[in-house]
Parts: structure tokens; C-alpha cells; sequence
């Protein structure tokens, strides 16, 4: 925003900088299932056809990976 101080701009930038190394060290099927699912915003079906793996293994992955950032991320909100 246009309003925000350098500060929150900061802050901001830093938030980010932490969450793309939170993703970065996720495991590399969790990494993929959350940029398929979120960032290119397929279905569990499609995401599960381009990894060439079953529906409740996109679940499971997302799931095991949402909470990982979860962890990583307590303290930068």
C-alpha cells in the first residue's frame, strides 16, 4: 500500500523472504503438491495427474505441508 511506512513495507518483505525458505525446505513432494495446488491453482485431480500419484496422496502431501509451514512460520504474522 501506498500508505504503509518503510517499516511495515519491511516487514513485510521479510515475511516473504522467510516463507520462500520455509517452502524451499519442505520435501520436494510436499513442495510440488503446494505450488500445483495454490500457486497454479489445479484440482487435487489435476495435481494428482501431472505427479502421477492418487488424489489422497495430494491430500495427505498438502496437509503434511501446510502444517510444516505452520511451524516454520509462528512468530512472522
Amino acid at each position: 500500500m501506498p500508505w504503509e511506512s518503510a517499516e511495515a513495507t519491511a516487514l513485510v518483505g521479510e515475511v516473504h523472504r522467510h516463507l520462500l525458505l520455509a517452502i524451499r525446505a519442505l520435501p520436494p513432494r510436499q513442495r510440488e503438491a503446494l505450488v500445483l495446488r495454490y500457486y497454479l491453482d489445479l484440482s487435487e485431480e489435476e495435481t494428482a495427474r501431472s505427479m502421477g500419484i492418487r488424489r489422497g496422496t495430494v491430500k495427505s502431501a498438502t496437509s503434511r505441508a501446510l502444517a510444516a509451514l505452520g511451524q516454520r512460520m509462528q512468530g512472522y504474522s
